[in-house]
């Protein structure tokens, strides 16, 4: 059997463990989507929304790479993921499969989390824009490039360091983001509405949502093989 056909028995798998995931995971994102619709109204009344929207977004839209099941709950208790690869690497499935198989869950979970994530802020406040169907898809595209760039990031922490650090490093990502958006902010610029207005004149043939895809991808794939050379070396014990 390929790694690529034992990754997607690992996913279903994982996926079939926790039958209320699926529906924590659309609350959520319904949640985080109208929330970000009421920072983006507010944004047109005062401009100094700006930074807090843009980081915002720059925060939440990575977390649609999660489908939220009870090991991502009990990561820092347990160090549930830990527990998961050391539970694995006794099975003769390869680090390879592993990983596949996480990439898999992360981008089945962009599409399922970005359908209701992208439902929320478009009744909230996107319908607003008067986006195109194509427009709009141009617009999540892009957003979902610069999450898949960020879930390189995560499955790194995820696969090569204990929960509490894992945490961490996560808490570090929040400081780092809000530094991104102030100069975003300082350099006169408004991120997330670059994204809308690039995508409204480009559509699909958009440039910044090609070079957000591409680039997601690209870094993605780098820092999987970057965790699969490191994973090998790690003591699970």
């Amino acid at each position: 059997m390929s790694d690529w056909k034992q990754a997607w028995w690992l996913t279903r798998s994982e996926w079939s463990k926790d039958r209320y995931q699926w529906l924590w995971s659309a609350m959520f994102m319904i949640y985080v989507g109208a929330m970000g619709g009421v920072m983006l109204y507010g944004q047109r009344e005062e401009s100094a929304l700006n930074t807090i929207s843009d980081s915002y977004f720059l925060l939440m839209i990575p977390f649609q790479g999660f489908i939220f099941s009870r090991r991502s709950f009990r990561y820092i208790q347990e160090d549930s993921y830990t527990q998961m690869l050391t539970y694995y690497r006794r099975l003769p499935i390869s680090a390879e499969t592993v990983m596949w198989g996480r990439i898999q869950q992360a981008l089945l979970a962009f599409i399922y989390n970005g359908i209701f994530y992208y439902g929320a802020l478009y009744v909230s406040v996107m319908h607003l824009e008067g986006f195109r169907w194509d427009q709009y898809l141009a617009f999540a595209l892009t957003c979902t490039g610069y999450g898949i760039l960020i879930t390189g990031f995560y499955i790194f922490g995820e696969f090569l360091h204990t929960g509490k650090k894992y945490l961490l490093i996560s808490m570090l990502f929040v400081p780092v983001i809000v530094l991104i958006a102030i100069f975003i902010r300082i350099m006169g610029g408004n991120g997330l509405q670059y994204a809308v207005e690039i995508s409204k004149t480009w559509g699909l043939l958009s440039p910044f949502m090609w070079g957000s895809l591409i680039l997601g991808f690209a870094v993605l794939w780098l820092l999987s093989r970057l965790t699969l050379r490191k994973l090998s070396k790690r003591d699970l014990s």
